[in-house]
């Protein structure tokens, strides 16, 4: 059962107040007819009263309260999303439009408390990439320098004596006229393999040790025309077609050493796109890219692709060392070496290096080697 509201008992404490004051006047007085009379008339007005005024508060005060305590239970049930519609008169709708104004705020800050809980939680993700990346960068370092380490101690040890090897069979194919044919054949034999050799500790010089060159201003563009030039001959033969679409990229650096990164990474786009394929070669400010046609990365062959003596060439073809000495060519010039699978087949190879400053451009022309 509802127990007596605020209207109840203002009407009973208005009644009971009314007949006090009756019943006192009545003791006071004669008692006549007349005065019993006036007594019950003032006790029967006081009752009216009492009605009239609990039925004017509970239209004017008690409903409108119920009413915002109910909105009140409703919106706590949904999570503030009901808003208050103020009611009835004076304080109970200034109340009810107080109320309004609070659950609003309440909604605003709840949405921007979740908007910063976003934010937050993006940014600990790029973070956490961000780490992960440099983590992988700084293992990549390590391994390199260990490389070069180990190649300051070994490449000249094995290069000497593939001179020498070189040198005697360049001698012997020179005076080769009285040998027999298979004799002649295995000299040349032996030169390509002590040339090779030559190649593999020349790559692992290049690998742990910066070039001596001092750094200057270079233009991409002009080292992706320069490295065009060089590999068109190789594309030439394969049928694929080398695209170039360079606009001006001056940035600081060796060319001749950047001319190396890039014409590794045109030969290998050459090496990995099919027979009548194509190679493209970009240049945007502070960014060469090198686009081929050929099968794209997979997840295994992405996580090792430059490490040094990983290839995926075939044995004989490839030393594993190219893009390694790229990677750390391109790590001394404070840069990035990438690489990503193009959406319609194929990979990218994407070189960054910081772009020259206006006031450093002025300096000098960018030269591209």
């Amino acid at each position: 059962m509802r127990r007596p509201g605020l209207s109840l008992k203002l009407s009973v404490l208005l009644m009971l107040g009314v007949v006090v004051a009756m019943v006192v006047d009545f003791s006071l007085t004669s008692g006549t007819p007349m005065d019993r009379a006036r007594v019950f008339v003032f006790v029967a007005i006081a009752l009216g009263m009492a009605l009239v005024a609990a039925l004017v508060l509970d239209g004017l005060v008690v409903r409108p309260l119920v009413r915002l305590s109910a909105q009140a239970r409703r919106m706590e049930s949904q999570d503030y999303a009901e808003p208050f519609v103020p009611s009835g008169m004076d304080e109970a709708r200034a109340l009810g439009e107080a109320l309004e104004h609070l659950r609003a705020r309440v909604v605003a800050e709840r949405a921007e408390l979740q908007r910063l809980n976003t934010e937050l939680e993006r940014r600990v993700e790029e973070r956490s990439a961000a780490l992960a990346t440099a983590q992988a960068a700084l293992m990549q370092r390590e391994r390199l320098v260990a490389v070069g380490r180990l190649a300051a101690g070994v490449a000249h040890e094995v290069n000497n004596p593939a001179g020498v090897i070189l040198g005697r069979a360049g001698l012997l194919l020179e005076e080769a006229t009285a040998l027999p044919a298979e004799a002649v054949e295995d000299l040349r034999v032996i030169a390509r393999q002590a040339e090779r050799i030559r190649e593999i500790t020349g790559a692992l010089l290049r690998l742990g040790r910066p070039s001596g060159r001092a750094p200057g201003p270079v233009d991409l563009a002009a080292v992706a025309r320069a490295t065009a030039e060089l590999a068109r001959r190789e594309a030439t033969a394969k049928n694929v077609t080398l695209e170039l679409a360079v606009e001006a990229s001056p940035v600081t650096g060796d060319a001749g050493a950047l001319e190396q990164v890039a014409y590794n990474l045109v030969r290998n786009a050459i090496q990995a796109s099919p027979t009548g394929g194509r190679v493209r070669v970009v240049t945007t400010p502070g960014e060469l890219c090198v686009e081929d046609q050929g099968p794209g990365l997979s997840p295994e062959v992405a996580a090792r692709l430059f490490e040094p003596f990983f290839t995926t060439k075939p044995v004989g073809e490839g030393t594993g060392l190219g893009l390694a000495v790229a990677f750390g060519i391109v790590r001394d010039h404070e840069g990035t070496l990438t690489a990503e699978n193009l959406p319609g087949g194929g990979a990218c190879f994407r070189v960054q290096i910081p772009a020259r400053r206006p006031e450093e451009e002025g300096a000098a022309e960018p030269r591209g080697g």
